[in-house]
């Protein structure tokens, strides 16, 4: 669907109001914010409770299928979980979401988010099939990613697109992901610059990397991972600091950019998504990990 004919048939509009009042504490430039996955079985309340302890300034909200809030119960838990993330001082930073299109039903579910404050969302990811010339491909998800611009511009919403490790994800040579955002406006659609992904996927050409998608960058993505196996083929995720990412790689794609949301990713414990009666396992590794994050700022 041509954009204009599609922003034209959805009344797509910035919502106004319903913004709930947060908490007034001084907010650090570089918010520091959580990716919930591991600890999303804690409930709203208790979740701000924990990373306020921390110091932090919330979350990277899992609304999406399988994630903490299903996208179908958005408009009634979304403001739920603002709420009680605001008793702490805490917000729903970026929301992760499914949206790779602009279509009605992603303008409806990021209205929703925008009507609760939310402005930034991760988006889903684009895929090559390998069997297929390469370049079309960039150019199909480049002439996507213009739509979400215009979708995102209307309503008032920026994208995040995470570099992901992986043959399969478009972006992932970050030549490529330059290429798909040349000519997009940071300010809808932006990368999400993912330390352990794009230290992996480009290994001894990751100045190379940042210098091509530098300029796109809006997000910091922080985790860390380990080579190793029997020929080191293998890739390990680990606490922070302890790996492939440290001060000097944070410190490299920080440079030389305005203040901008920082999402640590826990992703080396025992649960992708922790059960309840282990969570508190998983907020002592985020804890340990922040800490560290901490001190690079």
């Amino acid at each position: 669907m041509k954009r204009r004919h599609f922003l034209a048939q959805s009344g797509l509009a910035s919502v106004g109001g319903g913004l709930v009042s947060a908490k007034k504490t001084k907010t650090p430039s570089w918010p520091i914010v959580v990716f919930e996955k591991p600890i999303q079985t804690l409930n709203y309340d208790r979740m701000g409770e924990e990373l306020s302890k921390m110091g932090l300034q919330g979350i990277e909200a899992t609304i999406r299928r399988g994630g903490h809030i299903d996208p179908k119960d958005a408009e009634t838990e979304v403001p739920k979980m603002v709420a009680s993330l605001a008793k702490n001082g805490q917000k729903a930073n970026i929301a992760a979401s499914n949206v790779n299109a602009a279509d009605e039903k992603s303008a409806e579910y990021l209205r929703v988010l925008k009507a609760n404050g939310i402005t930034k969302y991760r988006m889903d990811y684009y895929r090559y099939d390998l069997k297929k010339d390469l370049l079309p491909q960039v150019k199909e998800a480049t002439a996507k990613l213009k739509d979400l611009e215009a979708m995102n511009k209307e309503i008032g919403m920026q994208a995040l697109y995470q570099i992901h490790a992986g043959a399969k994800y478009a972006g992932s040579l970050a030549w490529d992901a330059a290429m798909m955002f040349e000519k997009v406006n940071p300010d809808y659609a932006a990368i999400a610059f993912d330390l352990r992904h794009v230290r992996v996927g480009t290994g001894l050409s990751f100045e190379t990397a940042l210098a091509a998608m530098s300029k796109h960058v809006r997000s910091i993505f922080v985790k860390d991972a380990r080579w190793g196996g029997e020929r080191s083929d293998k890739i390990k995720n680990v606490p922070l600091d302890t790996g492939i990412v440290n001060k000097k790689t944070f410190e490299a794609v920080k440079k030389g950019h305005s203040a901008m949301p920082l999402s640590l990713h826990m992703e080396w414990g025992k649960s992708a998504i922790y059960p309840k009666e282990d969570v508190m396992e998983a907020v002592k590794n985020v804890a340990r990990d922040a800490k560290v994050l901490k001190s690079w700022l």
